[in-house]
């Protein structure tokens, strides 16, 4: 399968409600090799910003874009992201693809349009991105970067305009693949063989055992990957479970609200003396979650519970509890940008009420001198701050432990807890508070 081609299926798939990276690892083998960085590029690229192709798609076509088939429309929303955003790609080759996929799928009858359509986009729309890029409003910013208009109103409420356009821009930006090596692993050694394979890897200066690269290898293709030594993670995630194991002295850990077992791997990793109790709602994620104790050689001090949060035991009383709480995603946008045209207002309120109780959960459940750490990937007030301060409100028997900010992108929260800002392509944005139980 050619690149624009898969790429056409993927955005398709998306558009159904799969997500873009489980669709892409669905056709990884079928995509011709040479062309799969084009594929996953095309499709991440045409989502990342998807509400502006939508509006050029609109401003430039003589057609009612709703008289177009899903298909014609689908192409043109890829093929104007990929004009606009792959400078090295030939556009004629781009066109000649995009129109090639609309053959095979029957739908000629549009091709001339396609045609008119990207070729008019070509050469009028830079100008126009320019005027957009640099208005003043933060409702052209926000389209610009791609970024729905009700969440950058949002930050401006949350925050400064400044600052609104400031997070606007940095949710715009494109992200790269940082990989957590377990503690066995030798960085430096591992770097030297990564980069003899003519990658391109090098050390956090932020991390101890983060490695940053320059693109977004298939996990599959990493050495060391299939024998636990490595792991996709945003470093922002990874401090996360950083400051969870620092925080452990003995006894057990639960993880609340553990997905896939990302962070739950990390923690057991990092401590090899611990016993973790993890709990999820989905029977498939906690199934992933286990393969990937399996994968990290740690399952045989991991157990899981799969249930609601909020009616679950734990075996043992927790000493430290790890709350990263089911949110908006608002943080990994730039990673996950299909779940940003999917959330809504109502949606923020919905998690806002659960995460309340979820956190009401952890602080009930962990033992008198125990350590809660509540953290999720949003960057709005609604699920972070407001929700601390909501159940601080209602325990008189909680304060907050300060967390050492480490890098330039990490400020205080407004009262509680600390923000990460999603500044660099391997830092998502978000948050986390430290909540000490009294004895």
């Amino acid at each position: 399968m050619r690149g624009i081609e898969a790429a056409l299926k993927v955005f398709a798939e998306v558009n159904d409600g799969a997500f873009a990276a489980e669709a892409l690892r669905k056709i990884y083998s079928d995509i011709s090799p040479a062309d799969r960085p084009l594929a996953a590029t095309l499709v991440y690229c045409s989502l990342r910003r998807l509400g502006l192709w939508k509006h050029l798609l609109v401003r430039y076509s003589k057609r009612d874009v709703r008289d177009m088939s899903l298909t014609t429309q689908n192409a043109l929303i890829v093929g104007i992201a990929g004009i606009i955003e792959l400078k090295y790609f030939a556009m004629p080759v781009l066109v000649n693809g995009i129109v090639q996929s609309i053959k095979a799928k029957g739908d000629e009858r549009d091709i001339g349009l396609v045609n008119a359509i990207l070729h008019t986009v070509a050469n009028e729309a830079p100008e126009y991105l320019v005027t957009l890029k640099k208005g003043s409003a933060l409702r052209d910013q926000a389209l610009f970067w791609g970024v729905p208009g009700w969440a950058a109103a949002q930050w401006s409420k949350d925050m400064t305009i400044s600052d609104a356009k400031r997070l606007v821009r940095s949710s715009g930006m494109r992200t790269y693949l940082a990989l957590r090596l377990s503690q066995s692993v030798d960085r430096e050694g591992w770097l030297a063989s990564f980069n003899k394979q003519g990658k391109k890897g090098w050390a956090s200066d932020w991390l101890r055992q983060s490695v940053r690269t320059a693109s977004n290898p298939y996990p599959l293709d990493l050495p060391g990957f299939g024998e636990g030594k490595i792991t996709p993670q945003s470093e922002s995630s990874m401090l996360v479970g950083e400051t969870v194991a620092k925080l452990w002295k003995s006894g057990p850990i639960l993880d609340m609200c553990c997905g896939r077992g990302i962070k739950t791997g990390q923690i057991a990793d990092l401590l090899q003396d611990c016993e973790i109790e993890a709990w999820d709602l989905s029977q498939p994620r906690v199934r992933a979650a286990e393969s990937e104790m399996a994968r990290m050689k740690v399952k045989d001090r991991v157990v899981f519970k799969t249930g609601d949060a909020l009616k679950l035991t734990p075996a043992e009383t927790p000493e430290l509890v790890l709350l990263d709480a089911p949110c908006s995603g608002s943080g990994t946008w730039g990673r996950h940008p299909e779940s940003k045209w999917r959330t809504t207002p109502e949606m923020l309120e919905e998690q806002a009420d659960l995460q309340k109780k979820l956190l009401a959960k952890a602080v009930f459940v962990v033992a008198p001198g125990g350590i809660v750490a509540y953290s999720t990937c949003s960057l709005f007030r609604e699920e972070n701050e407001k929700v601390v301060a909501s159940v601080m409100a209602e325990r008189t028997d909680l304060f907050e432990i300060p967390l050492e900010r480490t890098h330039k992108l990490m400020q205080k929260g407004k009262p509680y807890g600390t923000v990460i800002w999603p500044g660099l392509p391997w830092v998502d944005g978000f948050y986390i508070a430290l909540l000490a139980k009294r004895k």
